[in-house]
């Protein structure tokens, strides 16, 4: 909330929100707490390692998903923190990636205006990387389509997978959880509003969290959160 501004937008007054904090809903920290804030007894390993955020359009939710893939980032610096922003297409993850561009320009954080973080913005590659030396790490966010055909050899500890209702088949999100087993501490998070076909991925995915929630299946490290 103190580096992260609104880069567009309105309040219900009519007031702009362009360079105002990016403050917080209650549902955000609900699942910001949920997702960092548990771990396993006695270790460093954080109890969730999936999440779904399944919410109504327009609850700020596509710069959520990018302030998170930020903060996410910084926390998992030591560990050389990898993550990727993925939709079914790209023009929505650019979503997410001009968001932080914005925020990381308006900081002054960008490495030609002096500071320690590269972006890459062009046809091949849209990325942000920073190196904070041999004892604090680094961290690399990359947004992209997810495309099953060209992503086989993707590595990464954190992946948010946006409007997964557009993903028409189950290995474009099961290539992100592929790509996250060297690591331990890691986190896949897929966010939509709804979709208008039950057979395609979001509807089984639904249909599998509900029986986490109600009960019938055991899956502890699947963190749910569904506004319906």
């Amino acid at each position: 909330e103190k580096t992260i501004c609104h880069q567009q937008g309105e309040r219900l007054d009519g007031t702009p929100l362009r360079g105002t904090p990016f403050l917080l809903e209650p549902f955000h920290k609900f699942i910001i707490y949920n997702l960092v804030g548990f771990k396993l007894k006695g270790t460093e390993i954080v109890r969730f390692h999936e999440a779904l955020i399944y919410i109504p359009r327009k609850n700020i939710k596509t710069s959520f998903a990018a302030a998170l893939a930020w903060a996410l980032s910084l926390l998992y610096r030591k560990s050389g923190a990898k993550t990727y922003i993925a939709s079914a297409a790209l023009m929505q993850s650019l979503e997410s990636f001009n968001f932080l561009k914005y925020n990381i320009n308006r900081m002054g954080e960008n490495i030609k205006d002096g500071g320690s973080i590269k972006i890459i913005d062009n046809n091949n590659e849209h990325s942000i990387e920073s190196q904070f030396g041999d004892d604090e790490g680094s961290f690399f966010i990359r947004a992209l389509a997810a495309n099953p055909d060209a992503q086989d050899s993707l590595n990464c500890n954190i992946a948010i997978a946006d409007e997964i209702h557009a993903f028409k088949v189950p290995k474009q999100y099961t290539l992100f959880k592929e790509a996250m087993k060297a690591y331990t501490n890691k986190l896949i998070i897929g966010i939509s509003t709804a979709g208008d076909n039950e057979q395609l991925f979001l509807g089984q995915r639904l249909k599998y969290c509900r029986k986490i929630l109600n009960g019938t299946i055991k899956d502890e490290q699947y963190f749910i959160f569904m506004c319906c």
